[in-house]
């Protein structure tokens, strides 16, 4: 019999000895024949009822799986889990009767009484919801490398698994420290499908930690997966929220940090260095392994440990050739086999490098002949590869020749000649995942071109087969099909083709790759995975570009990387981005250029949207008599900072100031951009606020309308400023009497943002509290406050405590918790929010004056 059917049996029982009790007790003078028996055998008829309840509750908590299983009935691990929902991340215990629920609903905590004469039985019980499901156990976040061919097994690999065992209370720091191509990788992904394997660890999370960018979006990848945050979350939060759950999770953890070569990128993205012991195994709690190339005390501080990783012993690399090139026509014998591993200095990246272009020449290529390639090039490229730091010269001149023979061989892959070129671009990008896109895009394919000029132009197929031919050689990796394929490489590689003499970056790379994203960088991709994707791209091209994006001014990409940022919703990422771009501007083209003075508006725009309002207020006034000067007062970029200095006046408490300044700009801005540019457009917009503010609702509604009837044609309806001009309209409609119609208009709108921008868009926010609002305002407060209470912890998360958009939600909150019957917690709630408001916005701003005065008026009816 199957446990489901033991349980319906179980209950079936209950329910029956339940009704045999009621019975009894009720007509017990006809069956016993006397008062006095029914009490001792009903009272004993209930008693085997709640023993019969309890043992069906503890049925149905092991059947539910919510317990960590056993090490001996672990599932079997797997590297890769589909997501489970929780709600809120968090799981629902019970008190009394435990258990997994279908359909999320637990009976637990308050009191169901069954009466008898003489006894009585309590059972505590209580409503609450519980997940539908949880994180399936064991889950690896990241993708392990695959393991390499002909793995060599080594005896760090048993010290790995003896250090583990060893620390019991703590958490394990291990930071494996060698030069680059030892294998420190391959030991921290053989290490982790050992623990998988074994069932000593629950989850593994791997991060390639050669940047921050990639070690947050790992981070925000576990959290997404663990507690169910949204996809398109700020990576910042993602990962604190991750952080915080492995301080407190009874799960046993590993996180693999790999390639941390510079100690600054995981400032503050360290994992707990102590947790509890685990109850059941004689291992760590949690675990961290860290790969670098470095040996900085700031990698091996709180407790972390060093283990040094060196080349293979003469033993190893012999065994290692011996299996990789057994299949050879003609086999090796163990002499050549000894000399080429040496020749190769025992580098374990060098000797399986070596092997595939071997095996791919099996035909006319023996290791002689091949120790006799080696030979004739290392003398030419002996200055080329240097290892830099502390890395020792004859393994950095091994590994450098092993990959320009691979790398050479791929160019002879048909297409012949786009190998390498190819591989100089890659070399510049985000090494765990470039777009395919990008790679074959037009730019791409003109660069190809411009390396292959005496054969036909180049075609995204050919493109995309000299990717492949880079895979085949174990160049680069691919992933994913369509929209979603990436490309990625080893570090390693994209170090040595950045060094190499035949493959240094030039102008004509950096630009064409910088080109190549922009050209699939859509507007509506900001707040997605491919935004992200394309913002981490840009900084690692940033870091490699010499100076190559700044010939004749800043090359358009940098500029869209801010803007991204903004749009996104990381607001103060954009912000540090801007400065570093207008501080470069400065020092390389002066302090008055046009792309200095447009970084300076980007700086004032996003701290605006930041909630420094009066700052951005006096920076654009400044800016615009800058640029009148500069750029004379017709150029688009001097009227466009005339239009946010007028913007900012209304939201500093001038309105009207501000209709008389937008409607002296709207004529001359449509003479010089013409009435369906998006500037004039946007400018109009901001006109139509700035009338609603200074009192002309109606007004405001009208303008609204007008616009958005010329921005469908010209932008199309999924536009972010056609979304967003949709939602002003609902919202002067509502301040002009018609809140159920503002209220209809925003929820036809709030899906097509959500589909488009994401949940934690600022956009798709504002409209989310919109909707509350307005609910409010029709006397639905009840549901006001509960959709306002949900929205404010969006918002927390996604924009921070001190954006403007959640001092509004916070007034709100409180101004309908005293519509509800509750003036006093109106009270409490303005008054805390009154000192923050002053603090960011200023005493000063109608917004301010708005909470103190709705406070005064809360006291009040408090009072009364």
């Amino acid at each position: 019999m199957t446990r489901t059917r033991w349980i319906v049996a179980g209950l079936a029982t209950t329910v029956i000895l339940a009704t045999a009790a009621v019975l009894y007790w009720s007509g017990g003078d006809a069956v016993a024949g006397t008062e006095g028996a029914a009490a001792p055998w009903g009272g004993a008829l209930i008693a085997a009822l709640t023993v019969l309840l309890v043992v069906a509750g503890r049925i149905v908590e092991r059947s539910s799986g919510k317990r960590r299983p056993s090490a001996d009935r672990r599932p079997a691990p797997t590297e890769t889990t589909e997501p489970t929902q929780t709600i809120d991340g968090s799981q629902a215990t019970a008190n009394a009767v435990t258990g997994g629920v279908s359909g999320s609903t637990l009976i637990q905590g308050g009191t169901l009484t069954f009466h008898q004469p003489t006894h009585h039985t309590v059972i505590d019980t209580q409503v609450v919801h519980a997940p539908e499901s949880e994180p399936a156990w064991p889950m690896v976040v990241g993708v392990l490398p695959n393991e390499a061919d002909h793995f060599q097994h080594r005896s760090l690999t048993d010290r790995l698994t003896g250090s583990s065992r060893d620390h019991p209370t703590v958490v394990l720091g291990q930071v494996l420290s060698g030069m680059g191509g030892v294998g420190k990788t391959q030991l921290a992904a053989h290490h982790a499908r050992a623990l998988l394997r074994r069932g000593e660890v629950d989850l593994v999370v791997w991060a390639p930690a050669a940047e921050r960018a990639t070690i947050l979006r790992a981070y925000a990848d576990a959290a997404h997966r663990i507690l169910h945050s949204p996809a398109d979350e700020d990576p910042e939060h993602a990962a604190r929220r991750f952080l915080t759950w492995l301080q407190t999770t009874d799960q046993r953890w590993l996180v693999v940090l790999d390639n941390l070569d510079v100690p600054e990128h995981v400032r503050g993205l360290w994992p707990t260095t102590s947790a509890p012991a685990a109850a059941d195994t004689a291992g760590p709690r949690g675990r961290l392994v860290v790969t670098t190339r470095r040996t900085d005390t700031a990698l091996a501080g709180r407790g972390r440990a060093f283990i040094d990783v060196g080349v293979y012993t003469p033993d190893e690399s012999l065994t290692y050739l011996a299996t990789a090139l057994d299949d050879l026509p003609l086999a090796p014998d163990q002499a050549d086999l000894t000399a080429l591993s040496e020749d190769l200095g025992h580098l374990p990246l060098a000797l399986s490098h070596a092997a595939a272009y071997i095996r791919d020449r099996r035909g006319g290529m023996t290791c002689a002949s091949y120790r006799a390639l080696l030979r004739d090039r290392r003398g030419a490229l002996d200055r080329l590869f240097p290892e830099e730091e502390s890395l020792p010269d004859d393994y950095a001149r091994t590994v450098a020749t092993t990959w320009a023979v691979s790398v050479e061989h791929a160019n002879t892959l048909t297409p012949r000649g786009l190998a390498l070129p190819m591989m100089r671009l890659v070399s510049l990008l985000d090494p765990t995942g470039i777009p395919v896109a990008a790679l074959t895009s037009s730019p791409v394919l003109d660069h190809l071109r411009r390396a292959r000029p005496e054969e036909p132009g180049p075609t995204s197929r050919d493109a995309d087969d000299a990717l492949s031919a880079l895979a085949r050689l174990h160049l680069v990796t691919r992933s994913g099909f369509g929209d979603d394929a990436l490309v990625g490489a080893h570090r390693l590689v994209q170090r040595a083709t950045r060094e190499r003499r035949a493959t240094r970056p030039d102008r004509d790379t950096v630009r064409a790759a910088a080109d190549a994203l922009l050209s699939v960088w859509e507007p509506s991709v900001h707040a997605t995975g491919l935004g992200q994707r394309l913002r981490s791209n840009t900084t690692a091209l940033a870091e490699h570009e010499r100076g190559w994006l700044w010939d004749g001014g800043a090359h358009p990409l940098l500029v869209r990387l801010g803007q991204s940022l903004g749009k996104a919703g990381a607001l103060s990422q954009a912000v540090a981005h801007c400065e570093e771009l207008a501080d470069t501007a400065d020092a390389r083209l002066g302090a008055e250029h046009p792309d200095t003075l447009a970084a300076r508006h980007d700086i004032l725009l996003w701290r605006g949207l930041s909630g420094e309002v009066r700052h951005a207020a006096e920076g654009f006034g400044a800016l615009a008599g800058t640029m009148t000067r500069v750029l004379g007062a017709r150029h688009p970029q001097t009227l466009r900072s005339r239009v946010q200095a007028a913007r900012w006046r209304s939201r500093a408490g001038d309105p009207r100031g501000a209709v008389a300044d937008f409607e002296d700009i709207v004529p001359v801005q449509t003479r010089v951009l013409g009435a369906d540019h998006p500037d004039v457009l946007s400018t109009r917009a901001h006109l139509a606020s700035a009338r609603g503010r200074a009192g002309d609702a109606e007004g405001a509604v009208e303008s609204f309308r007008a616009v958005l009837a010329d921005e469908l044609p010209a932008l199309g309806a999924e536009h972010p400023s056609a979304m967003a001009t949709r939602n002003q309209v609902a919202r002067w409609l509502g301040r002009a009497g018609d809140p159920r119609g503002a209220i209809r208009d925003l929820e036809a709108l709030l899906p097509d943002q959500l589909r488009v921008l994401g949940p934690d868009h600022p956009d798709t926010l504002t409209t989310r509290g919109q909707i509350a609002a307005w609910k409010g305002v029709v006397g639905e407060y009840a549901e006001a406050v509960a959709e306002l209470e949900a929205h404010l912890a969006d918002q927390l998360r996604a924009l921070g405590p001190d954006h403007p958009h959640v001092f509004t939600t916070r007034h709100s909150l409180a101004r309908f918790r005293g519509e509800a019957g509750d003036p006093a917690r109106a009270v409490e709630e303005l008054t805390a929010l009154l000192p923050d408001q002053i603090r960011v916005m200023g005493s000063a701003h109608p917004k301010t004056r708005e909470v103190e005065e709705h406070l005064e008026a809360w006291r009040r009816r408090a009072g009364r």
